[in-house]
């Protein structure tokens, strides 16, 4: 006998309800340190000994004692650059090497190829002294290039592989018509296939930015300036001043989060497109 279906209607949109509450249950599970970390950046020092009371007052004195001793602006630019200039170097390399190791097929590409994989293998940490060494030798030590070079050095492997994947699907007549219409390789490349490979770079973008943005290693070696600090060791030095003084640290915490927060919301379509870019083909 086949099953009633009204009963299975039910069913499955009992099922349904069950796993939104469980959805949801999970989202408040990761929201809720973020909603604590906004709250307590905008408590007074008297209430942060009551945690789940809520401020008594919105209290701005601590994002304006962080403007005032943290060096807010300077950490923030100097983020800002190092994560600007690597992205912009590693999607220039990777995507032109994932290019060419896809499309041509001479052993040395092939070759080429897996020492770019055999990148994925070696942990940065081994390599901290030599590239210490090597920073000093090339006069790098305590300046931006050196931790951009440093990022697009050790992101490149996964990156280039991550074209190469997309560029298998970009079909050749592409190219080849291009050529019959009188495009150079370099012109065919930027105008016609980078603008294909938009999901890859995308989904690079989301997914690594986050680790040159909240990077803590790389700029507590390589830059020991003070005024080269970028925001992570930047919360690390100020915590380490103020080391009950919550409220500001908190705040300092949360202008360090936000911009993550508000590049995700504008780049969440394209990490979509660039995962499921493989999935289906046409």
């Amino acid at each position: 006998m086949s099953a009633n279906p009204a009963v299975s209607s039910k069913k499955s949109k009992l099922g349904l309800y069950v796993l939104e509450v469980i959805l949801l249950i999970v989202a408040i599970f990761y929201l809720y340190p973020f909603y604590y970390m906004l709250e307590s950046s905008i408590k007074p020092a008297k209430d942060f000994y009551i945690p789940l009371k809520l401020p008594s007052q919105i209290f701005w004195g601590n994002y304006h004692l962080v403007f005032a001793k943290a060096n807010v602006l300077e950490a923030f630019t100097n983020t800002i650059l190092i994560c600007l200039g690597t992205m912009l170097l590693l999607v220039a390399v990777s995507s032109m090497a994932g290019y060419k190791i896809t499309r041509r097929s001479e052993k040395l590409f092939q070759i080429m190829f897996f020492i770019f994989l055999s990148g994925l293998i070696i942990p940065l940490q081994t390599n901290m002294v030599p590239i210490f060494k090597l920073g000093i030798v090339l006069h790098l030590i305590n300046t931006r290039t050196f931790l951009i070079l440093l990022y697009t050095g050790t992101t490149v492997p996964f990156a280039t592989m991550l074209y190469a994947g997309f560029t298998k699907n970009i079909p050749l007549e592409l190219e080849d018509a291009a050529s019959i219409d009188g495009c150079g390789p370099t012109r065919m490349y930027w105008a016609i296939i980078f603008p294909l490979l938009l999901p890859a770079t995308g989904t690079l973008v989301v997914t690594t930015v986050f680790w040159f943005w909240n990077d803590f290693v790389g700029p507590l070696l390589y830059l020991q300036d003070p005024h080269k600090m970028t925001l992570i060791t930047q919360i690390f030095r100020f915590k380490s001043e103020r080391s009950s003084d919550w409220g500001p640290i908190f705040a300092l915490c949360s202008l360090c989060t936000l911009p993550l927060i508000v590049l995700f919301l504008f780049t969440q379509k394209y990490l979509l497109q660039g995962l499921t870019a493989g999935a289906i083909k046409g």
